[in-house]
């Protein structure tokens, strides 16, 4: 499966958290992991991901 990695300032555990749960389950996003530590977000997705959907909900 296809990954994106995103650059992301991601403070907290809360807000990956939340970042998670508000992406997790838009068009295509298989899976969601945030890394606190190096400031990315990387998405595992299918090919009908949308990822002008994913970045609006992540706020990037």
């Amino acid at each position: 499966m296809p990954q994106t990695t995103y650059q992301a300032q991601v403070t907290s555990k809360d807000a990956a958290d939340k970042l998670v749960a508000d992406t997790e389950n838009l068009q295509g996003v298989k899976w969601v992991n945030v890394n606190i530590d190096k400031g990315t977000i990387v998405v595992t997705h299918g090919e009908d991901y949308d990822e002008a959907a994913f970045k609006s909900g992540a706020g990037i």
